[in-house]
């Protein structure tokens, strides 16, 4: 022992170490373990049973939700799962049910199952018995109003399988295999949710059923509006009217860039004859603007039949895909201002591009994602954060735009930080495109 060190502080260092060892195996936002380990347990099990059984549950479309609400929805959903499952051990899962994440900030639940619910061995029928109730379960969780407004609908799915031991497979093996073969049974079922949800999307990029809103981007300190922000929409009251939600599974079904493409035409076509449109923001794939041949077959034609020229155009790319390959982004970038665009990137503050990032491709606009503005003016770390984007505005020569802006407060805040341009519920939502008045 290190004679400096009183038992107190000793004390001290082996909690701070403990608890360094349970974030390495302990879910923060769920309190689960990683399901490795529950081996020693499941071992003990598996010498007094011929099986165990496994269940797996994931949200079909979690990954939708949370680009349509953010990180911190997402959190409280698995926290709310992981109380349910919870709750549930001694009524739909057998008391003496195991609960479980398939790794540290994992995103899918692993539930081991020693016995029926009657205290017999575990039988497949049983699984699917508590499948079922867990999935009801869930869904009736999630009718409150905390959660009742989410647009997709939560998805629960549950499969199931059944370990036993086997000597001629290492134990640990067997383990990661059932909870595969439960998550299969997911998979499957996700894949023909994807194929119905793809049919679909498929029908709207046909049809060209997206239309496009705008909201306009103010001057915080004379309320001169100087632009307006294209904002896609698909069809009304459907789970594709979001942009966020067609994307995410237009990734995934690789049509993309027909989708992105299609948002594009109906920006155009809707801004060309807006009253006080100013420039007009337009987001656009990363991947897209690298096309050489981009302008022309994309671009070109939408903008003389919306009667636009070049000026009137700021392109947005998110901060998202903007640290994949700087080098090309500033050539696109580039090539843009050189006919006349302003460039924009998007989403800055989410993590993704570094300073060398924005310093490379020096946009003209620096478009803050809205979890930095949001309660900015209660934050102070948030405000130096702001702050320094400003100055890295000034320095790469871009003017900082705060997304988001919802009360008085935050534009306040914004305002103090230095930043000139703000965008939100505060001024203005989305709205459909008003014509400029005809004059005789």
């Amino acid at each position: 022992m290190n004679p400096l060190e009183t038992p107190g502080v000793l004390e001290d260092r082996h909690r701070n170490e403990i608890l360094k060892l349970r974030s390495a195996v302990h879910d923060r936002i769920t309190d689960l373990p990683a399901y490795p380990l529950l081996f020693d347990g499941l071992r003990t099990l598996l010498d007094r049973r011929r099986h165990v059984g496994v269940l797996h549950l994931d949200v079909a479309n979690l990954d939708v939700v949370e680009s349509l609400y953010g990180w911190q929805v997402f959190d409280r959903i698995l926290a709310r799962v992981a109380d349910v499952l919870r709750r549930a051990a001694g009524s739909d899962l057998p008391p003496s049910a195991l609960l479980a994440l398939n790794g540290v900030a994992g995103e899918r639940f692993v539930v081991f199952v020693p016995e029926s619910r009657s205290g017999g061995e575990v039988e497949t029928r049983d699984l699917a018995e508590m499948g079922r109730s867990l999935q009801a379960l869930l869904e009736e969780s999630f009718e409150d109003e905390g959660f009742a407004g989410l647009a997709p609908r939560l998805v629960f799915r549950v499969g199931h399988a059944l370990l036993s031991e086997n000597p001629f497979y290492r134990f640990e093996r067997r383990v990661h295999a059932a909870v595969e073969e439960a998550r299969t049974l997911n998979v499957r079922r996700g894949r023909r949710w994807d194929r119905t949800r793809g049919a679909e999307l498929r029908k709207i990029i046909r049809d060209a059923a997206v239309s496009a809103v705008f909201q306009p981007v103010v001057d915080l300190r004379t309320g001169e509006v100087l632009g307006h922000e294209a904002l896609a929409r698909g069809p009304k009251d459907t789970l594709f009217e979001m942009p966020s939600a067609m994307f995410s599974l237009s990734s995934r079904l690789g049509v993309a860039a027909d989708l992105d493409r299609l948002c594009r035409h109906a920006a155009l076509r809707g801004s060309g004859g807006m009253a006080g449109r100013g420039r007009i923001f337009l987001n656009v794939l990363a991947g897209s603007i690298a096309d050489p041949a981009w302008f022309e077959s994309s671009l070109g034609a939408g903008l003389e039949s919306a009667g636009l020229a070049p000026q009137d155009l700021v392109i947005e790319v998110s901060e998202r895909g903007a640290d994949a390959d700087v080098v090309h982004l500033a050539a696109s970038f580039e090539s843009l201002r050189s006919r006349g665009f302003g460039v924009a990137l998007d989403d800055v503050g989410t993590g993704y591009a570094s300073l060398a990032t924005l310093e490379g491709v020096r946009p003209d606009f620096l478009k803050v994602d809205v979890s930095l503005v949001r309660g900015v003016h209660r934050n102070l770390i948030k405000q130096e954060l702001l702050g320094s984007l400003v100055n890295i505005g000034g320095r790469i020569g871009a003017d900082v735009i705060a997304e988001g802006v919802e009360s008085e407060g935050e534009a306040d805040a914004a305002r103090a930080a230095g930043v000139r341009y703000g965008q939100g519920f505060l001024f203005a939502g989305p709205a459909a495109p008003r014509a400029e008045a005809v004059t005789r």
